[in-house]
């Protein structure tokens, strides 16, 4: 009995051994048809690493019970037991994420989480209580750091949305990068949509949150990111029971503040002054006569024009209706 137990422990002892010893093992990583150069090969649970040459071959020392891990970047790590094979051929897959993905992924989906530098995040709902008829008028007063100007008074016209007074940023749409500023036309005569106007034509219940790079969060774009960039998610599909929104308002607006112009006495008694400061006889442009008939306006030829009563009117109607369906 004690002569079986001994070569029973002398025979285990060859195969531990056996499985113990230190080997060479190399082989050869390749993706399809194409051999992989720089995967980096180690043995799992020791500090034992070596990198595949341009061919994709490879040697390390292991043990016939170890296991190889190879990881390469874009790729899914692989791993591999030895199984006291001497050769070993490895293919490895791509992991969906290519290094190009990668700015793919920073122009839209970039997380906050991941960002350490200054960004602002502005959500669906907090848009929606604003009223406003173009995207860039409900941002107004939502973002700290974030400037809006009117070009112009058109009906419908939105307004410029700069960061940091630092000029027109780089709108991101999905992914899908929009340079701000006025609408281009090409030498054929098309017109480019600018950043700003397809900002203005997104629905305010089509957008799922907006977020605002404002530092070297937006580095990633390059050159075109400057002045900064807003991120623009729209809303995606749900599994969920089929939904209907209507959303809609009507309202009035004025002016709550607008300089009034100077009538027309006003604007020639300035000429006058303008004239007799400068040393010159002010009556060789308008004598007391005519100056009296400009301020009592009755003379025909000598009435102002009230410019304000004709472009502007009061209780001008403001309506905004939208209608989606999800599900």
């Amino acid at each position: 009995m004690k002569q079986r137990r001994l070569l029973f422990i002398i025979f285990l002892s060859f195969f531990v051994n056996d499985l113990l010893a230190q080997s060479t093992v190399t082989g050869r990583v390749m993706s399809g048809d194409t051999a992989l150069a720089g995967v980096t090969v180690a043995v799992k649970n020791s500090n034992t690493t070596t990198q595949t040459n341009e061919a994709g071959r490879f040697s390390i020392q292991a043990t016939g019970a170890a296991t190889l891990v190879f990881s390469y970047v874009g790729y899914g790590t692989t791993e591999v037991p030895v199984n006291n094979r001497a050769t070993i051929e490895v293919k490895m897959e791509s992991a969906g994420t290519q290094l190009n993905d990668v700015v793919v992924v920073g122009y839209g989906t970039q997380r906050k989480a991941s960002v350490t530098g200054a960004i602002s995040t502005v959500s669906s709902s907090d848009l929606l209580t604003t009223p406003a008829t173009t995207t860039s008028g409900a941002l107004v007063g939502k973002v700290q750091g974030v400037t809006t100007r009117s070009p112009d008074s058109r009906p419908g016209r939105g307004v410029n949305v700069q960061i940091r007074n630092m000029g027109n940023p780089l709108f991101v749409v999905d992914g899908v990068p929009y340079t701000g500023g006025s609408t281009a036309t090409t030498g054929f005569g098309f017109s480019q949509g600018s950043g700003q106007d397809v900002f203005n034509t997104l629905g305010l219940e089509d957008i799922e949150n907006i977020t605002v790079l404002k530092d070297a969060s937006a580095s990633i774009y390059g050159l075109r990111a400057a002045n900064g960039v807003v991120l623009i998610t729209t809303k995606k599909g749900k599994k969920e029971s089929p939904t209907i929104e209507v959303s809609g308002y009507y309202g009035l607006q004025n002016f709550t503040r607008y300089p009034r112009p100077a009538n027309a006495f006003q604007h020639v008694r300035a000429i006058v002054e303008s004239e007799q400061n400068s040393g010159r006889n002010p009556s060789a442009l308008y004598t007391r006569e005519e100056l009296a008939k400009w301020q009592a306006g009755t003379d025909s030829g000598y009435q102002s024009y009230d410019y304000y009563k004709m472009v502007t009117r009061p209780n001008v109607p403001q309506k905004y209706i939208s209608a989606s369906a999800s599900g």
